[in-house]
This record gives structure tokens, C-alpha cells and sequence, in this order.
């Protein structure tokens, strides 16, 4: 991975997620990823990403942790990896700041994703879990198909609603990514 020139942060006020990008490249995103207490990851529920493998290094705080219903929390010095398709959900299990690394592989289009959902949520255009409206959602999902879904909802209905609806989405003006969000 090469290293970007100047690291690019983002933040979710919505989430209390904070992210990095520290190494991208078409094989892996590697960035820094920060939770405030009381934080969680975008859309408050199990989730997969169907074409990725994640890991994840515990820098700092208690990051609670549920892979295939399996629940814990992981401390500092704690190391694991989510296999692609392995739904799965992180937040902040304590009071204090939580610090990771993570690493997706391959990269696809991720932080395009990240910073599309921590910027509409900046603009105060997302629900109480971070996530948009339908049609803004579908024109999501249709984009970054391999990078995330709902764990709870078969995949395949997932698609098929999104690349339905999306259209919808886009001639009601929603894009899947937005420049003023970008990080390059």
C-alpha cells in the first residue's frame, strides 16, 4: 500500500465515528477509525461487506464487537478479522474513546462510501442510525453493492430492491457519491 500524502479525516456526528485514511490502494484501505463513548458503527445493526475481508487492531478503549451473533468486547492489543459476507457490527462498549486500525481488502471504492455517509450526515440529512432516506439509501446500495449491506435482509433482495429503486433515487437528484464530500 502507499501511503496518501495527507491523511484525510472525516467524522460522523450522527455515529460519534471518526476516520483517517492513512493507505489506499486497489488491494486495501488501511485508516485510523475513532468511536466516542456512546458511538457505533454506521446504521446501528449487523451488516456484511460482501466482497471484502476486515480487520481490525483495538489501539485504545472498549470496542464491542458481534461477529455471526457472537458478541464480546475487544481491549487494546486485540487483533481479529471478519471474512467477507460474515455479517457483524462494532460500537463503543465503554466511557471512553475508543482507537482502531482498520484494513479492508480489497479496497474497492470504501472510503468513497465513508465519506458519502458521514458527509450527508453532516448535513444533518441522515436518520438517528446514520443512514439516509429510501431513495438516497437505494442509490447507495446500488453503488457500493460489494463494499456493504444489511445482514438481516437476504442479499439478494437487497440488490434487486436497490437496482429498482435507485433509478428513482438518481432522477430525484440523489447521487451515490458527492464531490463536496470528497477527501483527495
Amino acid at each position: 500500500m502507499t501511503s496518501l500524502s495527507t491523511p484525510a479525516a472525516i467524522s460522523n456526528p450522527v455515529t460519534g465515528e471518526r476516520i483517517a485514511f492513512r493507505e489506499r490502494t486497489e488491494a486495501g484501505l488501511r485508516f485510523e477509525y475513532a468511536l466516542e463513548p456512546d458511538g457505533f458503527a454506521v446504521g446501528k445493526v449487523d451488516h456484511v461487506h460482501p466482497g471484502q475481508r476486515e480487520r481490525i487492531a483495538v489501539e485504545a478503549g472498549r470496542l464491542g464487537v458481534r461477529i455471526g451473533g457472537d458478541e464480546w468486547t475487544a481491549t487494546p492489543g486485540t487483533r481479529f478479522a471478519v471474512p467477507p459476507g460474515s455479517d457483524h457490527t462494532i460500537w463503543n462498549d465503554g466511557d471512553e474513546p475508543v482507537r482502531t486500525t482498520i484494513e479492508l481488502r480489497p479496497a474497492l471504492e470504501s472510503h468513497r462510501l465513508f465519506e458519502t455517509l458521514f458527509g450527508l450526515a453532516r448535513e444533518g440529512k441522515t436518520n438517528g442510525w446514520g443512514l439516509p432516506g429510501l431513495l438516497q439509501l437505494a442509490v447507495i446500495a446500488a453503488a457500493y453493492r460489494d463494499e456493504f449491506a444489511f445482514a438481516r435482509v437476504p442479499l439478494a433482495l437487497q440488490r434487486a430492491l436497490a437496482t429498482a429503486t435507485a433509478p428513482v433515487g438518481r432522477l430525484a437528484g440523489y447521487q451515490a457519491r458527492y464531490d463536496r464530500f470528497n477527501t483527495e
